[in-house]
């Protein structure tokens, strides 16, 4: 049990139930463990330390981390986007989080993941970035879009790197001006990634930065300061380039999905009396800023 409270939160904080994270771990449903991994991962714990001792929940996470490229060629059997990249996450959730970095790297190399690039913002924190699939996904259009991921570890006391969390999505370039992108049906209609073409304040913001340079369409958690708990749902990453790239921009928008129950404190989830549902909220805009090299980045929270 140490090991799930020696890097916890400060005493003030409610602590989560140890003996419940581990019975989550046991379980045989995959989200349910998830969200065990999860929830132990924030406590401070590590698969397999934390579950020495239980036979049944040590095999669901060899094989929950074992079987992450079976997930994710079940995701690309998806014909919409949204659903792809929901399938994608919980796969690679389920079998990365709360695991000694070390073991997630070997297991992703073996399985074929592409390494792309390592993003180290301070000390303490890493970011992995990942291809699982290059052309996984191609719209209406023509469009290829990429499947990738980044891996998210942070640093224990011990000098260990355990990984904390997990984004999922799809990339698409484009490089072309906006207004006759828009003028094309790309994404099935009423789609996330249809109405964010259909946005009318982009062709107002498409009079100074022209080009469509790249969409990254990610699913998770919608983190926001001001509201208790967290939603997941699909989160839409654009920038977009002035004539000659002089500058450029980038906007963000999210809509809530009800693939997944909310999120209530410490990764714990809202179980009780949830339904599964494919209906998706309003795109909301999160903000904008400048445009540079190397497209985004994750951050800590």
């Amino acid at each position: 049990m140490l090991l799930l409270v020696s890097c916890s939160s400060p005493a003030v904080e409610e602590r989560d139930d140890p003996e419940e994270i581990l019975e989550l771990l046991g379980r045989s449903d995959s989200r349910r463990r998830e969200e065990g991994a999860y929830r132990l991962a924030i406590a401070g714990g590590t698969i397999p330390d934390a579950i020495q001792g239980r036979a049944n929940a040590l095999a669901f996470a060899e094989e929950d981390t074992a079987s992450m490229r079976q997930g994710i060629a079940r995701a690309l059997e998806e014909k919409s986007p949204e659903t792809m990249v929901w399938r994608a996450y919980h796969a690679l959730r389920a079998g990365c989080l709360a695991r000694e970095w070390s073991r997630v790297s070997d297991a992703l190399s073996r399985q074929g993941f592409r390494l792309i690039e390592i993003y180290e913002p301070h000390e303490r924190a890493k970011f992995v970035r990942f291809v699982a699939q290059t052309g996984a996904y191609v719209n209406a259009a023509g469009d290829r879009h990429d499947l990738f991921f980044w891996v998210q570890s942070t640093k224990t006391p011990d000098g260990r790197w355990r990984v904390r969390e997990v984004y999922v999505g799809l990339r698409a370039v484009f490089e072309a001006p906006f207004k006759q992108l828009a003028s094309t049906d790309r994404y099935a209609r009423g789609g996330v990634l249809a109405r964010f073409f259909e946005l009318p304040e982009l062709q107002k913001m498409a009079v100074v930065f022209p080009t469509l340079e790249e969409i990254e369409f990610t699913y998770g958690r919608i983190r926001d300061q001001q509201t208790e708990g967290a939603a997941a749902g699909f989160h839409v990453n654009a920038g977009f380039l002035m004539e000659r790239k002089a500058g450029g921009r980038t906007i963000y928008y999210t809509a809530e999905a009800g693939l997944d129950p909310r999120e209530v404190g410490k990764g714990k989830l809202a179980w009780e009396g949830f339904q599964p549902s494919g209906d998706v909220g309003p795109l909301t805009p999160r903000g904008a800023g400048f445009w540079g090299a190397g497209g985004w980045k994750p951050s800590d929270d």
